[in-house]
């Protein structure tokens, strides 16, 4: 029996996903959970096109689809002038429903604000930590990753990076990138290249400039690559947005182990005393944010 993958988010992203989802034909039942009951006849024509692919099956779901569920997907499902407290608080209503439902899966965030959302979905739930998490910034270390492995000339899979902190702020941790089992700093000293250590300041400048831009479909192949690893049983470390074993708790991407099963830690990671300084000053913007949503909600009562 496949595995059921539900979607819920509004419409652009959500049909986005599932067209992207036909190509990648992976081995689930994927339920649609519209945001509005008008939105249902927009589905069709994938609910159609399923019907082409040897192992995805897309339909139209209702909340008793919670219950059977191996992952809720969670895209965006606020317009860009809605503050982050009524996102949160709409959170809030989604979290009731899926306890209501019976939900047991894994909450996957694919949206904006995923750290915060995974720390309140955390909090609101009582569920395991393993059970919820964002991308965090797996998606802009495969950018990275693809990005520097054509400037050396080398295929992707020579390239290992790792990229902390949260998906708007990403923090390129070089001092744990290798080329092949070669720290990248020592392989520019000795390779004869015209990309050099002084150029990797100018590329995370540039990781920046990306990561503040929408990058819809860059989270969406991502989130694809991350589902077709766990479902042929082959778990990825990936920094993702989670939960962290800390007072006061908050959630920041860093690398974990994800399974089909959840997410699962790791030691923590060994950054570079300037790398560890931006980290810090990263996390304390996310705990204040954190203070102000619960600050707004504690005035609305």
């Amino acid at each position: 029996m496949k595995p059921t993958l539900l979607i819920q988010g509004e419409l652009t992203q959500t049909r986005q996903l599932l067209q992207q989802l036909l190509i990648a034909d992976l081995p689930v039942d994927c339920v649609v959970l519209p945001e509005h009951t008008t939105d249902t006849p927009q589905y069709q024509t994938l609910v159609v096109a399923s019907a082409l692919c040897a192992q995805l099956s897309i339909r139209v779901g209702t909340n008793t689809d919670y219950g059977q569920a191996a992952w809720l997907v969670v895209l965006d499902r606020s317009t860009a002038d809605v503050t982050l407290p009524e996102r949160v608080a709409n959170l809030r209503r989604l979290m009731s429903r899926c306890l209501e439902n019976g939900f047991q899966g894994q909450m996957i965030f694919a949206g904006q604000y995923d750290e915060l959302l995974t720390y309140f979905a955390w909090k609101y739930s009582g569920a395991a930590p393993g059970q919820i998490w964002g991308l965090g910034t797996y998606p802009m270390t495969r950018l990275l990753t693809c990005r520097l492995a054509e400037r050396l000339g080398v295929g992707p899979g020579a390239i290992q990076t790792t990229v902390v902190g949260r998906a708007v702020e990403p923090i390129p941790a070089w001092s744990r990138t290798y080329v092949g089992p070669t720290p990248i700093l020592m392989y520019l000293a000795t390779a004869d290249a015209k990309f050099n250590a002084d150029d990797l300041g100018k590329m995370g400048t540039w990781l920046q400039r990306e990561a503040t831009a929408s990058q819809t479909t860059l989270r969406l192949m991502v989130l694809i690559r991350i589902l077709r690893a766990v479902l042929t049983n082959q778990p990825l470390i990936v920094p993702v947005a989670h939960p962290q074993p800390a007072t006061p708790t908050y959630a920041a991407a860093t690398p974990v182990l994800v399974t089909a099963n959840g997410w699962k830690p790791l030691p923590n990671l060994a950054l570079s005393e300037d790398e560890q300084q931006t980290y810090a000053a990263t996390l304390a913007a996310i705990q204040d944010e954190i203070a102000q949503v619960e600050g707004a909600q504690t005035e609305g009562k």
